[in-house]
Order: C-alpha cells, then structure tokens, then sequence
C-alpha cells in the first residue's frame, strides 16, 4: 500500500447532512445567532412579531442592516460572506443560520442600492439534503427578513427568549410594538477598566458567582466563564470580575454555539487583566484582609497593597455538635495571644479557664494561618501546645490531644488539674517557649470515639464549685453530635437523650447516686406522666422495683417532698 506524502486539512461534504446537529435546537439559540447577524449587518432596530398564520405559528425577524449581499452564500456551511473587516473582528464563522436548521424557513433581503429584493423557501428537508432552492423577486426594504414556522415548544419558550435575547443586545428590540428592555452588563460594578477592547468590571459579592452565572458578555451573547474571585482570607468581603467585550478578536467562542470561550493565550491574559483590576480595586479602599498569599499575588501584578488590617477575633470555643468556629468580638490595639485549634472537649476546658482573667498576658485570639507573613501578625504570640496534667494520690496523668490513656480512667475527684500552655512569639521562632501554668477545676476525657456518656470520664478537682446544671451544659458543649444513620433517631431525640444522661451522670458525681436517681424519677414523672394527671388532682405513688401503686388523694393533701412537682 502506498501513502501519501503530504495531508491537509479539509471538511467532508458529508457535514452537511448532521446540519440539523450543530446547534441545540432551542429557540434563544435561534434568537441570538439572528440578533448577532443583524447587528454586524449594520441595523439600527430589530423587530421581532408572532404571527398566526393558516393555522401556523410563525415567527418572524426583520431588521433594517445592509440586506445580504451574495445569497449563494446564505447555505455555505462555513462560508459567513461578511465583509473582511467584520471577519478579522469578530471572527463569524458562517454557521448561524444554520440554528434554524431542520425547521420550514423564509427569508427575504434587500441591499440598499439593489432595485429589488429576494426570496428564498427553505423547506425542513433542504437543510440536509443539498437540494437546490429557488431564488425569486421580493418587494422588501432594505434589510434582512427572516420568517421561521414554530414547534409548539419554540411557541412555548419564544417570549422569555426574546427577553434574554434583548437584555444586554446594543440595539433597541421590539417585540410586537413592545420595545424590550435593556440593561448594561456591568450594571452596579464597584468600578470598570477597559483593556484591550475588553470593559472589566470589578462586582463586590462575598460568595463567588455560580459557574453557570454568565461572566462575559458579546454584544448581547452572554456565557459562563471561569475568571478571578478573591476573597478575605476570613469570608468579609468578596470580588469578582464580568468582561464586556468590544473589540477583542483574540477572545474566541466555542464553534459553532458559542457557548463558553476557547482556552487559549488571549484567555488567560484576560484572567490575569481580571484579577489585576479586582486588586487595583481593593487598593482604593485603602484597607482589606486577604491573606499575605494574595497581598504578594497583587505585589506581582504591580499593584501596592497595605497589609491585612490588623485585627483578629476572640478566641471561643468549639462545640462538640458542629465542630464550627465561631469568631468572637474584634480585637485589635491591643495585646493578643494566638490559640491553636484543638478537639471540642478541649478547648471547652481550656475556656473555663481562661474565662476569670488574663492569665496569658494578652487576649486569647483565633489563629488566621493566612495572614502569616504581615509583620503585625508575626509579632504576635502564640500558644505553640496544651497539655492537662492531673495529680491524684501517687499518680500524675498527662492528657493532651495525642495522649494515651490508661486502659480504664474513671470518673470522680482528683487532687489536682493544672493547665500547661507552652507560648512563643512568632518572631522569637529559635528561642525557648514560655510555660505558663493555670489551675483548672473540670476536665473532659473521651475514652473512646463515642458521643455516648459510658465512654467519656468526667475529672473534677476536690474543690470544684460547679453545679450539677453547668455540668451537664458543658458535657453537651464537648461531647454531643448526633448520629446520621438514616435508622438513628432524629437530632431532636438525639439531644434530649443525651441532655437527660448529661443532667444524671452530673447529678451522680456531685449530689451522689440517691439524689442523682430521685431527680431522674422526677423528671420522668414530669416528662411522661404529669399531663396525664387530671387539673387540680393530685395522686401519690408508691414504686418498688417492678411494681407501680398509684392513688388518687386528697387535693388539699400537701405533696410529699419528693413528689413529682
């Protein structure tokens, strides 16, 4: 077998028998390929009218331009016939008329110094088949008209098509005597550049825009586009940028739907425009709190940014349930101490220390690892490790989040709770960490991966005050999540289970076990047999393990102490 020598590229005429593939099929589609070739064509208004007609429904398209000057072209499936300047602008590719492909079509046009106008039918069929169609006199003024018969569904859709179709389109649209409106597509930007016949426009918005949101407009076509968002490194504000273009040949559509841009060279010079202009725009405001990463980015675009301005938010601690961070008060002017982040029954502990006063020197403040780098933020201090330690009889147990435990830690008393923060500025990286030590009352030990009570030991100094409601507060603060298990209970009986254990297993170490079940058998009684109770009755009980006595007595009879209140 011989082979060539040399090969070309070259399309096959077989293309023109999948023309009724190139586009969707959908009628906004149909609209903005029409929009876009009446403007190039020079109109000055398109009229669009929904006409009814021999029990059709046709929809028709006329515009006042320059009429279409070779109709030999009109079908040259990549062949546009425009003009060499609107080519080297705009790059059409001679494929738009063929969004009505498939569909029964009329379409007339005359140009200005022509003495007539033309016609030409082009039945569903003739799309694919390559059969040729007669052109024939027309009396039209000058312009393009383009009559489409309409499936029910393009009927359906043809109103809010138009509107979209007109929204950012440069040319007044009327539909019916009804002009469409018309709005700027940088309406409400914080500020507009123009580059390179492109209009940036710089959005404030702290959340990103949703990838289908159309980020580049085209005369009116707009598609979706990946270009920069910055954001604060802690969520306050957001920017991004939406690109009107006016004259950029090198930004290119994807053929023939244009519906998302072509990657290539003049793209990415467009992003790095788009984040240059976001950043421009930020330093007008004079202030901001991106991360040092970002301050360096603006820094290699040219852009002077002041540091982050310096404040951080109180440190608070995490609750066990959403495993969040919850940003406290601003503080700022003041001395600060960088907490590290740490489980939920933790940081619980390490806050009821900390909550009487300022055992660190400074406010406990929560870290932002983005702002590394802003000297104001490597001046800080900040705690580099926690560490409990607790004493009872001759033994000392260390517990931090790594820690090992004994095999069985039992709830109860202990001597002793110290704990142990080891603090560095973050400039003094080589020099030794400072201890200090604070006494603690309460320490929280989950002994196993579990929300359930069994499994978390409960540590309290001899001394310790706290009451049996605060208790069970803080052990649903740093041990509760519910379990997701499409079979689990729902969150709500989830927590109330686990709030009743809380108040028993607190009532069990500092009331002791006869208080601890009494309160239990009262809150039973008040949460599943109270309202059984007849109003203004009162009844006594009398329990023995499995047997229940219940009387009605006297209601001025006045209830026993310990009776279900």
């Amino acid at each position: 077998m011989t082979f060539p020598t040399t090969i070309h590229a070259s399309v096959g005429q077989s293309i023109i028998h999948k023309a009724t593939r190139l586009f969707a099929g959908c009628v906004a589609d149909a609209l903005h390929e029409l929009l876009q070739n009446a403007r190039r064509g020079g109109a000055t208004r398109v009229d669009i009218h929904r006409l009814d007609r021999d029990h059709r429904t046709i929809l028709r398209v006329r515009d006042d331009g320059r009429g279409i000057t070779d109709p030999t072209k009109l079908l040259a499936l990549g062949d546009s016939g425009w003009e060499s300047d609107i080519v080297s602008s705009e790059d059409p590719a001679g494929m738009g008329i063929f969004s009505l492909a498939g569909r029964h079509v009329v379409i007339r046009s005359r140009i200005a110094d022509a003495e007539d106008g033309w016609q030409v039918t082009i039945p569903p069929q003739a799309w694919e088949s390559g059969e040729p169609l007669d052109l024939v006199p027309a009396v039209i003024a000058k312009g393009t008209e383009i009559e489409i018969e309409l499936s029910k569904t393009w009927a359906d859709e043809l109103e809010q098509a138009v509107k979209s179709a007109a929204k950012f389109y440069p040319l007044p649209v009327f539909y019916g005597e009804e002009r469409q409106l018309r709005e700027g597509f940088l309406k409400e930007a914080a500020r507009v550049e123009n580059w390179n016949g492109c209009r940036i426009g710089v959005f404030l918005d702290k959340y990103a825009p949703h990838r289908e949101q159309a980020r580049i407009n085209f005369h009116g076509l707009t598609v979706p586009c990946r270009l920069p968002h910055v954001h604060d490194a802690d969520g306050g504000c957001g920017w991004y940028a939406k690109v009107d273009i006016v004259d950029a040949k090198n930004l290119q559509f994807v053929l023939p739907a244009r519906k998302e841009m072509v990657q290539n060279p003049a793209l990415d010079a467009l992003r790095e425009a788009c984040e240059a202009a976001i950043y421009r725009t930020i330093a007008r405001e004079g202030h901001h709190r991106l991360s040092y990463a970002q301050w360096l980015r603006a820094r290699e675009l040219g852009i002077s940014l002041p540091e982050a301005a310096p404040y951080l938010h109180l440190w608070t601690p995490r609750i066990a349930e959403t495993n969040d961070v919850f940003p406290g008060e601003r503080i700022a002017g003041e001395p600060m101490v960088i907490m590290p982040t740490q489980p939920a029954h933790i940081e619980q502990c390490i806050d009821r220390v900390l909550k009487p006063g300022d055992g660190l020197g400074g406010s406990p403040v929560r870290a932002m690892p983005e702002f590394a780098g802003y000297g104001w933020y490597n001046a800080l201090t900040h705690v580099l490790g926690v560490s409990f330690q607790v004493e009872t009889g001759d033994e000392t147990l260390y517990y931090h989040e790594d820690a090992v435990l004994p095999e069985k830690l039992v709830s109860g008393r202990v001597d002793t709770i110290t704990l142990m923060l080891a603090l560095r500025g973050t400039n003094d990286s080589d020099g030794p960490a400072e201890i200090i030590v604070l006494p603690a009352d309460v320490l929280i030990v989950p002994t196993d991966c579990s929300s359930n009570l069994d499994d978390i030991a409960i540590l309290l100094r001899t001394d310790c005050a706290i009451m049996p409601g605060e208790l069970a507060s803080l052990l649903e603060a740093s041990c509760f999540w519910p379990n997701e298990d499409c079979d689990a209970d729902s969150h709500y009986t989830q927590q109330a289970a686990f709030e009743m254990q809380a108040r028993f297993a607190a009532n069990m170490l500092l009331l002791g076990e006869d208080a601890a079940v009494l309160e239990r058998v009262r809150e039973a009684i008040r949460e599943h047999v109270s309202w059984l109770i007849p109003k203004d009755r009162a009844i006594r009980t009398h329990l023995v393990n499995h047997l229940v006595e219940a009387n009605f007595a006297d209601n001025d009879d006045a209830p026993s102490k310990d009776a279900a209140e």
